[in-house]
């Protein structure tokens, strides 16, 4: 339970974080003032400013803000208000003054940073799992496959003319099997064969099977 938990906190603070910091980073690409970027929510546990902008480190683990001068202001119209009740001034550098397609790509930055973020765990995920070749790891004794002439290490290229590109095509085509002739083509020592085999049906599993 523990290790779910932290390997949850991280997850969500590595999420939050790169959609945070795709809202800063091109907000600032476009001139557009940060006032305050936060990792987490509630009381602040540690900050720091660096130029214009305040980074804080808070309590709770579970979100974030990124807070653009101005902004406040769009969603409340009070919040431009200062405490003379007269209306602050913003400059250029504030979001409700920025053109409009610097404020489109400041918003949109967030979720599209974290389509890159999936993209790169993706990498790393299927890098780490390795590839799923179509090649034949063993045969089954007292099935077809064993007397049809492939052996361990062939790989299958061709079912009945159907390009087998991943082992799953072999294994998709053995379920919806229901007895109908294989024509097999395979490549042995780098040499394209072909073969031919009628599945053979268990009457235990209740399908056919080719013994691969």
């Amino acid at each position: 339970m523990l290790a779910t938990i932290i390997w949850f906190i991280i997850i969500l603070s590595v999420i939050v974080i790169s959609h945070e910091f795709g809202h800063f980073i091109i907000a600032r690409a476009n001139g557009i003032r940060v006032n305050e970027f936060d990792v987490g929510m509630g009381p602040t546990l540690f900050s720091f400013t660096k130029g214009e902008t305040k980074f804080a480190l808070k309590l709770l683990p579970i979100g974030g803000a990124c807070i653009f001068d101005g902004m406040a202001e769009l969603e409340d119209p009070k919040a431009s208000e200062g405490e003379d009740g007269e209306n602050k001034e913003y400059d250029e550098h504030a979001f409700k003054n920025a053109n409009v397609w610097s404020r489109i790509a400041t918003v949109l930055a967030g979720p599209f940073f974290n389509f890159i973020i999936a993209m790169i765990f993706a990498m790393i995920i299927v890098n780490q799992c390795g590839t799923d070749l179509p090649t034949v790891q063993g045969l089954t004794e007292g099935r077809p496959a064993i007397d049809s002439g492939l052996s361990v290490g062939d790989t299958i290229v061709r079912i009945n003319g159907e390009k087998i590109h991943v082992w799953r095509d072999i294994t998709l085509i053995s379920i919806l099997n229901d007895g109908e002739p294989l024509t097999i083509e395979y490549l042995h020592d780098g040499e394209t064969k072909t073969t031919s085999l009628v599945p053979l049906y268990s009457e235990e599993e209740g399908r056919f099977f080719i013994g691969i």
